[in-house]
Formats: structure tokens, C-alpha cells, sequence
């Protein structure tokens, strides 16, 4: 037997699921603005027509690249347990359904490792809302309260509540942090050098 080392599976935002879903909208609107993704529409909780059913998408978006119009279907995750490969199965169904070009789905807590390689195999993004809270509690394996610490502290008081991390399906774990945006942590750590007292 193994032992899962992946913290992130076993912690759970708190964040209630309409919020949650407008922050996943929010994230994907900054997302795209970084991109400077071309005819960028997004929608939350749409009913799509199809010739097999109606499906009701949490976040709807689409964008232009090389003059072809592209759709992205948003599912929206918050529950309390990693998210089961099952989960993932009925998005890729759905995508195939609406004719999507991709989807994404975003957890409040993690993945487990059958979700990670399905979605690898089909192409489906992972992303996972964390708090400061999940941020201090990874980050905790040495305590530091150098003065860089506690200015980095002040810096994420300016910063949301939420993060957004992209799941990295061949490591199996969440490395790169897509939300905040640089910007805001330009900004956060300029209003921190302003109030930062020694």
C-alpha cells in the first residue's frame, strides 16, 4: 500500500458554491484578459439544447482563435472529498454532447488520482480554489518570522481571499498558480511597501 503524500486531496476551501462560481467566473475573466483572447463571452449557469438533452453548465465561456470560435465548458466542484473519476467521465460526455472544445474543472478539494489521469488522457483541465488558509498550512513545514515573512503576510492581506491553482496531471498535484494575477501582486506588494512598518 502506498501513501498519498498529495495534501491538497484532503483540504476543502470554505467558500459557498454560488460564490465559488462566480469566483471561477472571475478567474477565467482575468484568465482571459491575459491572454487577450479575441470575442471573450462568459456566462454563469446556462441551459445548453441539445439533440440528446439540456445540460446545465456552470460557467459557459467562448473566444475567437485563428477566426474559429471556440467554447469552454466551466464545471464548478465544491464538496468536502477529492473529486471522483466519474466527475470527470460526465464532463468529457457533456463536452462530446455540446461539441465543445474543452472544459475545465475546478475543485474546492483536489482530485483523486483516477480523475488526474482521465482527464490527462481526454484533455481536460484541472484547476483547484485554495484560501490563505490552505497557502499557510502547505507553506507550514518550517515557521519563519523573518521580516520578508511578515511583509509577504502584510502583501496577502491586499490579495483575494481565494487562489486558483492549475493541476498539473503528470505530477498529479496542483503547481501553477493561475489567480491572482501578477498585476495584483504588483499592486498588493506596493500597497504593503506603503504600510509596512518595521
Amino acid at each position: 500500500m502506498t501513501t498519498d503524500l498529495n495534501l491538497y486531496r484532503e483540504l476543502d476551501t470554505n467558500i459557498k458554491p454560488r460564490n465559488f462560481e462566480i469566483f471561477c467566473m472571475e478567474t477565467l475573466k482575468s484568465y482571459a484578459e491575459q491572454e487577450h483572447l479575441q470575442n471573450f463571452k462568459i456566462a454563469h449557469d446556462q441551459k445548453v439544447e441539445t439533440d440528446d438533452g439540456t445540460y446545465q453548465i456552470d460557467v459557459l465561456a467562448e473566444y475567437t482563435a485563428l477566426g474559429v470560435k471556440n467554447t469552454v465548458i466551466i464545471e464548478c466542484k465544491k464538496q468536502s472529498r477529492s473529486v471522483e473519476r466519474e466527475i470527470v467521465a460526465a464532463l468529457d460526455r457533456k463536452l462530446q454532447s455540446i461539441g465543445a472544445q474543452k472544459g475545465i474543472l475546478i475543485s474546492t478539494a483536489g482530485f483523486q488520482s483516477g480523475a488526474v489521469k482521465f482527464a490527462e488522457k481526454h484533455g481536460i483541465a484541472l484547476w483547484q480554489v485554495c484560501d490563505n488558509y490552505i497557502r499557510g498550512y502547505s507553506n507550514a513545514a518550517g515557521p519563519d518570522c523573518s521580516e520578508a515573512r511578515k511583509f509577504q503576510m502584510l502583501a496577502e492581506q491586499y490579495l483575494p481571499k481565494y487562489f486558483m491553482m492549475e493541476w498539473d496531471c503528470t505530477a498529479d498535484y496542483p503547481y501553477n498558480q493561475i489567480y491572482p494575477t501578477e498585476e495584483m501582486y504588483i499592486a498588493a506588494r506596493k500597497q504593503a511597501r506603503e504600510n509596512y512598518h518595521v
